[in-house]
């Protein structure tokens, strides 16, 4: 029962839902203690002091003393460290990496060319040329991490694709394996708020990049927010979070462990949720949770981790529990209920939605192929997963001609006048009078 008493049970109503959205959704905002101050004075020793300021950070925040010329792990040792991967796990990252490039193949985007009256227009779609994917470090390893970020860039056309890993006393062969299998050879053993700096602004070692992606803590989300503008990013990602809609068809035992899996990432802002229509189920629930919390291997149990930020949401009906998931707009979905395609219908906010009792979140963060990098904190309201169109840019190309030139003068010459930019008239009026003149 005390554990019990960690999981908070919400019953949600048009009067207090509101109420109850914040309290889920602030949370992590609540606990997060960004220091906007301290990474910008990071970020301007990085512009000002370059390889030496990346060092002195390295030094002070990892413990780890570098030289510019040791920063760069080197192909040997990569290698060297590929090879020690277990040949389960060799043959997992593989067959993850095949499933991740078959679901995002169809997403590379194409040009188009269409004749106007006034001539041609075209798009053109053209590949960013470097990229840089920060690969967490710490308590875990997360190859896939290299591939959801690799494989995109690598079909978008990306031609140099760069990491950073936080600096370890020997880099994870897992991780190892996973760049070697990317084909990424340029990896360097910085990280934090520096080695974002690094990537966006160049040293004398590492050449700038155009675009940052990947994970990380909150200094490393901070920097990005920083850079952006320098460089462009994939977004300011937070917390993980899940919210699992669920009727009295589910297995509460399986939801439980969904809700857990989340809160495990161990920041203690995570946000893990259930919502159903059912008191029945929702106490049911409480009580799994409670004793996988109780039989828990790991040594900080993740429900107590979580911050309050595990709960259960009872809702009136269908439409209510509805609401609130497209209010708080989950980075993941699951809907394990009797009818999930039928539901997905009135999902109009989640970055991955997951249909169906076999399909855990966990598929995804890992095997079956969709993007584990995902908006977070309500981003799904308008933005995406990180995909292949995520590593292009598209440019427009117009091609007048005479007689296009002619028919569209005076629209133009009447759109500038009218707000006052004389010289935008003129460099039609006088292309279009010169027509006249010639022969």
């Amino acid at each position: 029962m005390a554990k019990q008493k960690l999981i908070p049970m919400y019953r949600y109503t048009p009067r207090t839902g509101s109420r109850i959205i914040s309290s889920i959704t602030g949370a992590a905002e609540k606990n997060e203690k960004h220091t906007p101050g301290a990474v910008e004075k990071i970020l301007s020793e990085i512009r000002e002091k370059g390889a030496r300021a990346v060092i002195e950070y390295t030094k002070k925040f990892d413990g780890v003393s570098l030289k510019p010329s040791t920063m760069r792990l080197s192909a040997d040792l990569l290698e060297h460290r590929a090879k020690k991967t277990p040949r389960d796990l060799k043959k997992a990252v593989k067959e993850a990496a095949q499933r991740i490039k078959a679901f995002h193949l169809p997403q590379k985007p194409r040009g188009y060319s269409l004749q106007t009256a006034e001539g041609v227009l075209c798009q053109k779609i053209r590949p960013l040329s470097r990229v840089g994917v920060y690969v967490p470090g710490g308590r875990a390893a997360y190859p896939s991490t290299v591939l959801m970020n690799v494989i995109p860039a690598r079909i978008a056309g990306v031609k140099d694709v760069v990491a950073v890993t936080p600096p370890q006393r020997e880099l994870h062969p897992a991780i190892a394996y996973a760049l070697k299998l990317m084909k990424v050879t340029e990896v360097y053993q910085i990280g934090g708020a520096q080695a974002v700096g690094a990537l966006a602004y160049g040293t004398r070692t590492i050449a700038p990049v155009e675009k940052i992606v990947g994970p990380g803590n909150r200094y490393v989300a901070q920097a990005k927010r920083c850079v952006y503008g320098t460089v462009d990013i994939d977004s300011i990602a937070g917390p993980s979070e899940v919210m699992i809609l669920a009727d009295q068809s589910a297995d509460a035992s399986w939801v439980a462990l969904d809700l857990l899996a989340q809160a495990e990432h161990g920041s203690g802002d995570e946000i893990a949720v259930c919502v159903t229509e059912s008191d029945r189920f929702a106490k049911k629930l409480r009580r799994c949770i409670a004793d996988e919390i109780e039989r828990s291997p790991r040594a900080c149990l993740p429900g107590e981790s979580a911050g309050g930020t595990l709960s259960i949401v009872v809702t009136g009906s269908r439409k209510e529990s509805l609401e609130v998931i497209n209010r708080c707009a989950p980075e993941h979905l699951q809907i394990m209920t009797v009818n999930p395609q039928h539901d997905l219908k009135g999902i109009v906010n989640a970055s991955a939605v997951f249909l169906g009792r076999f399909t855990p979140a966990a598929l995804g963060d890992y095997f079956i192929g969709t993007n584990h990098v995902l908006p977070t904190g309500g981003a799904a309201r308008y933005a995406s997963p990180l995909g292949v169109e995520s590593f292009v840019k598209r440019i427009s190309v117009a091609g007048a001609s005479r007689k296009g030139l002619k028919q569209a003068a005076p629209h133009v010459s009447t759109f500038a006048r009218a707000e006052g930019l004389v010289y935008h008239a003129l460099s039609v009026e006088r292309r279009a009078l010169s027509l006249e003149k010639i022969v």
